[in-house]
């Protein structure tokens, strides 16, 4: 197939590390070094959706999200009628984050958000369109009736990009791009803990529909402390949570 790489059986990532970082981002990365080796050149049309999937050895549904990654992050663009094409991209991304390597990392990942995406937060009530307050609203939906391990992680993004998008503010609306991987691979390491799996995610739900409620109300202050108080609960419940699994299974962090 013309322009395309096959990766060799050492290149993809173990099975076991799907869990953690789900299918989709392995396919995006895969697809996204294909665009930075020039194998995937500038205004390349990629191939066919059927043969992507049969090219990586996945889903059709998998195919889209991942080139819809790479449509957010300005790497590839859809013409009606004539497929997605390459676009002649010449830089990195504006910011670059350290990737989560521990739980320790991981903690310190989750205070940072905590002030990050409060800010975001009480802007969004601040400012927010209705059109945005419906995106808003309907990505907290969307999470909700997440059926998948696989699209948790994805989802609970698109929840929070939502709310920075709606700022209006490139800088939050950059920041929170860039820190895709590390909020994607922030769920994947809770997942990880089974107790999380029940109560968490219910939590979880009923914090983001505080922020959405605090936003629609047009209340920045009462919007930022629930997003600071949904990011709080959940980092004091991961590290608790992976406290006791470090001690049950005598793993070092």
């Amino acid at each position: 197939m013309e322009g395309m790489t096959r990766l060799s059986v050492d290149e993809r990532p173990p099975l076991g590390l799907v869990r953690s970082s789900s299918l989709t981002d392995t396919v995006y990365k895969d697809m996204l070094r294909l665009i930075r080796d020039g194998s995937w050149a500038p205004r390349m049309r990629l191939p066919s959706e059927v043969e992507l999937a049969r090219h990586f050895g996945i889903s059709r549904p998998i195919v889209r999200q991942a080139l819809a990654r790479l449509r957010e992050d300005g790497l590839i663009q859809s013409r009606q009628g004539s497929g997605s094409f390459v676009c002649n991209i010449e830089r990195e991304p504006q910011v670059q984050f350290p990737a989560i390597g521990s739980i320790a990392d991981l903690e310190s990942f989750l205070k940072f958000r905590e002030g990050v995406e409060g800010e975001a937060a009480a802007m969004a009530a601040a400012a927010c369109s209705d059109a945005s307050l419906v995106k808003i609203s309907a990505a907290a939906m969307r999470l909700e009736k997440t059926g998948e391990l696989e699209l948790l992680s994805e989802n609970d993004f698109g929840f929070h990009l939502a709310i920075a998008e709606s700022t209006n503010n490139p800088f939050y609306i950059n920041t929170l791009k860039s820190l895709r991987d590390n909020i994607r691979r922030g769920i994947g390491l809770a997942w990880n803990f089974a107790d999380l799996r029940g109560d968490f995610l219910t939590g979880i739900h009923e914090q983001h529909q505080a922020v959405v409620t605090a936003i629609r109300a047009r209340d920045p202050s009462n919007a930022r402390d629930a997003m600071r108080t949904h990011l709080s609960w959940e980092r004091a419940r991961l590290m608790g949570e992976a406290g006791e699994f470090l001690t049950h299974t005598g793993t070092s962090p």
